[in-house]
């Protein structure tokens, strides 16, 4: 369907008040100002995640204008790790630097327009409990004159998505702490992770991973900051440490210094993983210069039982290094980040 828009017709447009800007975001014959069709070309792209029904795109102005929305009740389904909304948002800020959700949030929004193609996505919780989900993409038109009526009309658009944004709560604590949680904010990146409170959760290779402690710590058996300092028997030590702070455990992975490539920047940083019963712990410990506090983070995972009442071993393995990965990850990007 091919519709030309005069020049008269697009200042008239342009300067009609007859579509408040709190319909737009909803509506796509408000923002459009003319009746929708069914896009003629239905993409297969996937769902943005579980418990979402609809999804049919609509289209506008040549094509150029497509929407798509869903809804689906919000909430930890049965076996997930994190929240729907939490995986939805996940999909929505795809390629864009928008935070973690926020398990406290109702709204949310990503305004993405550094492509060719212009995109908006918005989330929102409806009154009787429901999510609503909507994503639009704009083609902005070749001819300068429609584009630029176009543009006023996505910008009405784009300020109704801004509304809707939530923002997390600026971290407290420790400065040492608050570098903590940056760090942990963009080793999630595009994962589907959920934060709450102090809780941080995340999916890794079919692993649900969950902070199980973070915080600042005094400095144990003089750690070094340097990590030609570290020497076998301080390590050998801790270790002896903690085996008596967790005597049930199996240690996968002693104490020990994190491996990193030749002349990379940063100070030492020590790891460990264990297993106490089906749960698996990975701890980093990341001292700092001169007197400062030792940085500590621990992840753990469950990993489901087998008949005989143990974790599979082949399981407990692959789970090993999916940890050992994400503790080398953090305290690498510790590195990149904060030395």
């Amino acid at each position: 369907m091919a519709i030309v828009w005069p020049d008269s017709a697009i200042g008239a447009a342009a300067s009609s008040t007859t579509a408040p800007a709190a319909d737009v975001g909803t509506q796509l014959r408000v923002l459009a100002q003319q009746r929708p069709w069914t896009c003629p070309d239905q993409q297969a792209t996937p769902a943005p995640g579980p418990a979402v029904s609809g999804g049919v795109a609509e289209c506008a102005w040549q094509n150029r204008l497509r929407m798509r929305r869903w809804s689906g009740q919000g909430g930890v389904k049965p076996g997930a790790c994190v929240s729907a909304q939490a995986q939805w948002w996940a999909w929505a800020r795809a390629g864009t630097a928008a935070p973690v959700w926020r398990s406290a949030w109702t709204s949310q929004s990503v305004i993405d327009e550094h492509g060719a193609q212009k995109r908006i996505v918005t989330m929102r919780r409806l009154a009787d409990g429901e999510w609503s989900l909507t994503e639009w993409r704009w083609d902005p038109s070749e001819r300068a004159a429609t584009r630029r009526w176009q543009e006023q009309r996505w910008a009405l658009l784009a300020a109704s998505a801004a509304k809707l944004r939530s923002h997390p709560e600026p971290a407290s604590g420790p400065v040492e702490e608050r570098m903590l949680h940056s760090v942990l904010e963009a080793h999630l990146a595009q994962r589907s992770g959920e934060i709450g409170g102090q809780t941080w959760q995340w999916q890794a290779q079919r692993l649900c991973l969950t902070v199980d402690a973070l915080g600042l710590g005094q400095q144990l058996m003089q750690l070094p900051y340097a990590a030609d300092d570290s020497r076998l028997e301080q390590r050998a030590a801790m270790q002896l440490q903690l085996a008596r702070r967790y005597p049930k455990a199996t240690w996968l992975l002693p104490f020990s210094l994190v491996p990193t490539a030749p002349h990379a920047r940063g100070g030492a940083k020590f790891h460990a993983v264990w297993m106490e019963n089906t749960t698996l712990k990975g701890q980093v410990w990341i001292p700092t210069k001169g007197s400062g506090p030792l940085v500590r983070l621990r992840i753990t995972t469950v990993l489901p039982p087998s008949q005989a009442g143990q974790a599979d071993a082949q399981a407990v393995a692959r789970a090993e290094q999916v940890l050992q990965n994400e503790l080398r990850a953090l305290a690498a990007r510790w590195a990149v980040e904060h030395e």
